[in-house]
Formats: C-alpha cells, sequence, structure tokens
C-alpha cells in the first residue's frame, strides 16, 4: 500500500485510518482464530472480520498500485514485493523448525507459510496487472474466473494460486479506483447509514452464524472442500462473498475518518505489524496460552493483547528492524 504523497505533513491522514484499522482486524482475526471452534460469539466476530478485511486490505494494496504500468517503476516495486516475501518465508520456515520444533517442517518458497502467502500472491497480482487491466470487463472477467475455479481441487496452497485468483478481483477494483470514487462514498454514504449497513449485516451473520464455514472467506479451498448448511450451490455462495465484501468495505470506506488522530500514524507501518505479529501468535499458541481464554473477562482482554501487538510492531524500531531484514524500498514504498 503506497500513498504518492511525500511529505508528512501532507500524508493522506484517510489512508493512514484505514490502514490502522485493517491491520488492527487481521491480528485480533489470527489471535482469536484458535477459539473460534470453541464457542460461537468469537466465531462471529471472526465471521464479521473477515468477510471484509482482507478484501479490502486488498483492495487498498491495487488502489496504490497505479504506477505499476511505469517499466522501471513496476521492476523496482515487484523486486521490493519479491524479496521480502522470500527473506520472511524462510524466518518462518526457520522459526518453526528451531523454535515451534515442528515435526517434518520443509523448508520451501512455493508453498507460502500462513501469514506469507499475501506478499506471494501482491507479487503475482502486480506481475499481471498492467496486462489483465487491459482487457475489458477485467474485473467481471476475474470474478468468473474465480468461481470456477472454485470447482478445481487442484488449485490450492501452491503459489498461493486459489488466494490469488480468489483476491485478485479486489485488487482490480483498488486499481481502476480514483479518489474521486472514495469521495462520492463519503458524501453519499452517511455515517449513520454505513452503521446501520453494518449492523444488519453482523445481525444476518449471528442468525447464520452455526450454518457458516469460516473458511469460505480464506479464499484458499475448493468447493469440494468446503462444507454448506445453507441450500443453495457453492459457487453462488462464493458470489455472495464478492457481493457481502464489497458492500461492508464501501461501509467501512464511508466511516473511515479523513483527520489525523492519536493512532493515524501506527497506519504508515502495517506492513511491519503484517510480517512480525505471525511469530508472536504461534508462540502464544505453542505454549497453550489460549486454553486460559475460558471467560468474557479473558476474551476481552485477547483483544486489548491484539491492540497492544498493533501497537508494539508499529513502534518506529520494530519498524527499522522490519527495514533491515527485509527490504528497505518495499518498507518504505508501502509505507510512504
Amino acid at each position: 500500500m503506497e500513498i504518492d504523497i511525500n511529505v508528512e505533513k501532507h500524508r493522506n491522514y484517510y489512508f493512514d485510518n484505514l490502514k490502522f484499522l485493517l491491520i488492527t482486524l487481521v491480528v485480533i482475526g489470527h489471535t482469536i482464530e484458535p477459539l473460534i471452534n470453541l464457542y460461537p460469539n468469537v466465531k462471529l466476530i471472526y465471521n464479521f472480520t473477515y468477510s471484509f478485511h482482507m478484501p479490502l486490505f486488498v483492495f487498498i494494496s491495487g488502489y496504490f498500485s497505479k504506477d505499476i504500468t511505469n517499466d522501471k517503476k513496476s521492476f523496482s516495486r515487484i523486486n521490493n514485493i519479491l524479496i521480502p516475501y522470500i527473506v520472511f518465508q524462510l524466518l518462518y520456515c526457520i522459526f518453526n523448525i528451531y523454535v515451534l520444533k515442528a515435526e517434518n517442517f520443509k523448508t520451501t518458497l512455493v508453498y507460502p507459510y500462513w501469514i506469507t502467502w499475501y506478499l506471494l500472491s501482491l507479487f503475482i497480482w502486480n506481475l499481471i496487472v498492467p496486462y489483465f487491466s487491459k482487457v475489458r470487463y477485467c474485473i467481471l472477467i476475474a470474478i468468473v474466473i474465480s468461481i470456477l475455479c472454485g470447482f478445481d481441487d487442484s488449485i490450492g496452497y501452491y503459489l498461493s494460486l486459489s488466494r490469488t485468483i480468489t483476491f485478485f478481483p479486489y485488487f482490480l477494483m483498488g486499481y481502476f479506483c480514483e479518489k474521486s470514487h472514495i469521495d462520492v462514498i463519503k458524501k453519499y454514504i452517511r455515517k449513520k447509514y454505513a452503521i446501520l449497513g453494518l449492523s444488519i449485516v453482523f445481525m444476518i451473520l449471528y442468525l447464520l452464524n452455526v450454518k457458516i464455514d469460516y473458511r469460505w472467506f480464506y479464499g484458499s479451498y475448493s468447493y469440494s472442500q468446503l462444507s454448506s448448511s445453507i441450500a443453495c450451490p457453492q459457487y453462488i455462495i462464493r458470489l455472495f462473498t464478492y457481493i457481502l465484501a464489497i458492500g461492508m468495505s464501501i461501509f467501512v470506506l464511508a466511516l473511515i475518518p479523513g483527520r489525523k488522530l492519536f493512532f493515524t500514524k501506527l497506519g504508515s507501518r502495517t506492513m511491519a505489524v503484517y510480517v512480525f505479529h505471525g511469530f508472536i501468535i504461534k508462540l502464544l499458541i505453542k505454549y497453550n496460552f489460549f486454553d486460559y481464554i475460558n471467560s468474557l473477562l479473558s476474551k476481552i482482554l485477547i483483544v486489548m493483547l491484539s491492540l497492544l501487538i498493533v501497537i508494539l510492531l508499529s513502534s518506529k524500531i520494530i519498524n527499522n528492524i522490519a527495514k533491515i531484514i527485509g527490504n528497505p524500498k518495499l518498507i518504505r514504498h508501502i509505507n510512504a
């Protein structure tokens, strides 16, 4: 995610606020994930969050990829995504082998580990968008391709193909979105209507909570690998996830404030949070931290812990460490 503004005082606070919200939801989602099969209320929050937060995250990445048509910038951008993917993929592999002591864990670059899928998919999207975007009705075609690929069991974690295909329409939407489009959303969708819209969706998800297989929101499974208690074709369910994500994203875009807030600065360091928070979550799982989460208070504390993780990993020190470990140009490119 990049903002084409160079001076701090002229930063687009709107997108920094949006990025802070999204990365916070990412961390909360990963933090409560070990609990979703134990507590229906946690699953409800998880479903609500996952129904839009990654689609909107990908949308923002596409929004700030408009300079990809410039050959020089394109090569630099792609290179600055691939290198960090390789670095952090290998770091997570080493972490699993020597820290988590995972048995029979294989070091590989073609099967992204957990959260590193996003970097690999981002690399692929940046490779193909200059060509695919020239095709007429490319967004519609990308959605159709995604729906059809759901029938193919062979498309999965390899090179993050399933998620790359599933989330690509959101990247294209962001790529074609102009600031004027977001201005229209903020102008014509009043905050009270956006809140009402999100509340209605929340109630629908509440009523369907038991029937929903949360894995539908992952984008990494074929139809045959997913279950559904809802009486409709599975390709319709995937189409519904697109409609749901787009609608909720519009509501969220309408709600984001454009002024500088106390957390706005943290929104400029989202990539450091993304690449590092996985280490913390996996350590918590290894040492059975979630076995002690069995009350409402402890669940609230989990959310507070997620916020603490975001704040700590958004610090300038961690951001600089991310620059050193990965590629300085990537972090600057995304956080600029």
